[in-house]
């Protein structure tokens, strides 16, 4: 989880009238592109288009990373890289915030590539020819305040002190709604650790350089653990995979599909830092599934021996495909689950989802990075009740605990 690189019949669309309406009339040609101007700050939204995914935290997300590069000879400061709607004026739109795993606020600031003399990489300050990712979370009460074309307002001061405010060139907001799937798994105390999308957490933060070009493969990946009613992980030490309750809890086909992908034998790992991850391995025992539409899932870290699935095979929703385990680049038990564009688990970029019904249970209460901490090694975790009840049509949201299949 901490540690972690990664980590039709059901293939329906979720409710897409409020989309519709969105998109309901044609852009004209060059809409909302901004004035030529010159920033020696390049902002460059990686994997676009961005999907808009309503979540079960009451507010629909754009949730998508940028990078940034300093062009100049000397340092730059970034003041701020607004998002606007290039078709009201450049308005600015939604409320984007970001937090790192810690809880601090990270919003505007740069992740900048390699180490820094100070040793923290998020910065507003890029050195010349420095370059990073800065990560957004834009979110709105509802769909019909989405924007059409995405832009960003990108403010800097020159290492001279003079002040450059810039627009970009708008990117497009899908019309497409993200696709509707059944949940991976049965039985309630599901939490959702490192989900999307405020927090820039160990799936958020993987920005790869992978063939040639940035991925992000992990922006909406899920790791899946369970908890107990006390808050706990274990019935034994946690270096132990089958003190973890949930360890070897079935894993279930979440749409009709044809499985592109499955290994079943590796070993799981000793809970704890991972040993001899690589990029080819990193996603331990899995299955890769054709759902059709450009999209294809990712059930990862699976338990050796447990995949049910073979290469060709037209699997059916709710199937059982395998267990949970520990497999691969993992500190601990848990399903890794995303959607993707690609048939490979860290070349490609991550999709929203959501899921058709679902029901939370609760929150997880803390700063992230502590909650997991905590939990992995076998002290509870504190679930805030309130706010429980169904979902239907939702993405999970980071932190919350869901129940899943109660029939």
């Amino acid at each position: 989880m901490r540690l972690a690189i990664l980590f039709a019949a059901l293939l329906l669309l979720a409710p897409a009238g409020a989309q519709a309406q969105r998109c309901a009339a044609p852009l004209p040609p060059a809409a909302g592109v901004p004035p030529t101007s010159i920033n020696p700050v390049v902002v460059r939204v990686l994997g676009p288009p961005i999907i808009p995914v309503p979540a079960t935290d009451g507010r629909v997300h754009l949730a998508y990373a940028a990078q940034v590069t300093n062009l100049a000879d000397g340092a730059a400061t970034v003041e701020a890289i607004e998002p606007v709607d290039a078709l009201r004026g450049f308005a600015p739109t939604g409320r984007n915030e970001v937090l790192a795993a810690d809880g601090r606020r990270i919003t505007g600031q740069v992740r900048l590539f390699g180490v820094t003399p100070a040793g923290s990489r998020d910065s507003a300050t890029v050195p010349a020819g420095g370059s990073g990712v800065a990560f957004f979370d834009v979110t709105y009460p509802s769909l019909d305040a989405v924007p059409e074309l995405l832009d960003h307002r990108v403010a800097v001061r020159t290492a001279d002190g003079a002040t450059i405010s810039t627009l970009t060139d708008p990117v497009r907001v899908a019309c497409e709604p993200p696709v509707r799937i059944s949940p991976p798994l049965a039985g309630s105390g599901w939490w959702d650790a490192n989900g999307c999308c405020r927090t820039v957490n160990a799936h958020r933060a993987a920005t790869l350089p992978l063939n040639g070009d940035l991925r992000v493969p992990e922006q909406f990946a899920i790791d899946f653990v369970q908890v107990a009613p006390d808050g706990t992980c274990c019935t034994g030490p946690v270096r132990e995979v089958r003190s973890w309750r949930f360890y070897d809890a079935p894993v279930l086909a979440v749409a009709a599909g044809t499985v592109v992908a499955a290994v079943d034998d590796m070993g799981d790992q000793v809970p704890g830092p991972p040993e001899g991850v690589n990029a080819q391995n990193a996603a331990g025992n899995h299955v890769i599934q054709d759902i059709g539409g450009g999209r294809w899932v990712l059930y990862a870290h699976l338990s050796p021996g447990s995949v049910a699935v073979r290469v060709g095979e037209a699997l059916r929703p709710g199937q059982q495909i395998g267990r949970v385990g520990n497999s691969g680049s993992t500190t601990a038990p848990h399903l890794h689950f995303q959607v993707m564009d690609r048939p490979s688990a860290l070349n490609a970029v991550g999709l929203p989802f959501v899921f058709d019904r679902l029901r939370v249970e609760g929150t997880v209460q803390g700063p992230p990075d502590k909650a997991d901490e905590d939990y992995e090694a076998g002290r509870p975790v504190r679930v805030e009740r309130s706010g429980a009840g169904p979902r239907t049509d939702q993405m999970p949201a980071e932190g919350q605990v869901f129940g899943f299949h109660p029939d």
